[in-house]
């Protein structure tokens, strides 16, 4: 089991072993590999451990904690670094702000707080490892010429250029169903035209490849074909019904290891001409855009309402405390931006769950009302046959 390697710097004995007896290290994946007294000792160890942590007192003989946490993070940029120091000036707080310090204790250690830090930093650690492994992978991809083929077939069929002939015998070549994909998915990534932080060209792509082997990670990535636009937009055609759980899994994950923020759009194709699969790209381009300028109110308005819709007692007035506005203001926000009021956009999340459940599952009508949060069978029913034209038996069947 991967640990991470932990170095213990200060001039004195008792409080290095003070340290390390106090902490549980297992219970953070951590070990302690080495201790150092002086500054150059520290940065001997930690090059030659390629340590993950350092702990430091900024009071060091021989080279003082500042230059020898500097001359660390040179040889290790992904060192994390917590000062533990008997100094509390405002000079070595900025020295250790500059050098992106975690955090900043004071002697002497209290173990529940130094615990708590060590919680945090191993979470974010792990995290980091994931984004260098989808990262690398992403690299990878981006040398193998095979893809272009692949995004090359699918941007002429989205963009009506091939007959049917000519799209079964790519079909065929790839090595994919030769039918009509069973959804259409759209993946933007629009964060980095809101950041300070200027990238190339070349780490979009990056990060848009590592979206891509996310996608086939959380999806069946035998039953999907995907291609990029641009920097900005992940196309997919599914052949296998995938849920909206695994769509909200997808997003999670994409933020927890990228830690980017993206906007989807899902489409089921009910058109069965092959040379009309652009009218289902059309639209979930237009649906995601329109998502992308939704203002942050009905943002965590949708957000709230797709977390709690199957709780039957989910009202407006919740979701206006929930996003800090009046129950008017949020109502009109959700029409104006959303084209949908707040009572279709629930009803919306409500029947589309019911008809996965419908489609996937053996469960009662009653059982369906009551998951996707109607009291009763029969306010469920009319609302299903309302929205649907057909009631849940007719649909099941």
């Amino acid at each position: 089991m991967l640990k991470w390697k932990v170095l213990i710097a200060d001039d004195e004995m008792m409080i290095r072993e003070g340290i390390r007896s106090c902490i549980n290290w297992e219970k953070y994946e951590m070990e302690v590999v080495g201790e150092a007294e002086d500054g150059e000792e520290v940065v001997q160890l930690a090059i030659k451990n390629q340590i993950d942590l350092l702990l430091i007192d900024l009071n060091m003989p021989i080279m003082d904690g500042i230059t020898a946490m500097k001359q660390v993070k040179e040889q290790l940029p992904q060192c994390k670094m917590v000062v533990i120091s008997g100094y509390d000036t405002f000079h070595y707080a900025q020295d250790a702000i500059r050098l992106q310090v975690v955090d900043y204790i004071l002697k002497p250690v209290n173990s529940e707080k130094l615990g708590n830090i060590l919680m945090t930093l191993n979470q974010t650690l792990i995290t980091e490892v994931n984004q260098e492994i989808y990262l690398k992978q992403a690299e990878k991809q981006l040398l193998k010429n095979h893809e272009q083929l692949k995004d090359r077939f699918l941007k002429d069929w989205i963009a009506a250029k091939l007959t049917d002939d000519e799209i079964i015998d790519q079909l065929h070549f790839l090595g994919l169903p030769i039918v009509m994909p069973q959804q259409y998915l759209v993946v933007m990534w629009p964060g980095y035209q809101q950041s300070n932080t200027i990238i190339t060209e070349n780490e979009r792509a990056i990060f848009i490849f590592a979206i891509d082997n996310i996608v086939e990670e959380i999806l069946d990535s035998s039953a999907i074909f995907q291609f990029r636009e641009g920097s900005e937009l992940l196309h997919v055609c599914i052949w296998k019904t995938v849920t909206k759980e695994q769509i909200t899994e997808l997003v999670l994950e994409i933020k927890k290891c990228l830690k980017i923020n993206v906007y989807v759009q899902m489409e089921d194709i009910h058109i069965t001409e092959l040379t009309d699969l652009y009218k289902i790209h059309d639209l979930c381009k237009v649906k995601v855009a329109k998502q992308a300028r939704v203002s942050p109110i009905v943002k965590q308005a949708q957000t709230y309402v797709q977390q709690h819709y199957q709780d039957s007692s989910i009202t407006l007035e919740k979701v206006a405390e929930n996003t800090h506005v009046s129950t008017v203001y949020v109502s009109r926000m959700i029409k104006q931006e959303l084209g949908i009021s707040y009572i279709a956009l629930l009803t919306q999340l409500r029947i589309n769950k019911a008809a996965d459940l419908l489609k996937t599952t053996n469960m009662t009508i009653r059982e369906i009302a009551e998951i996707v949060g109607y009291e009763t069978q029969h306010y469920f029913s009319t609302a299903f046959k309302k929205t649907t034209g057909i009631s849940p038996n007719q649909f099941r069947k």
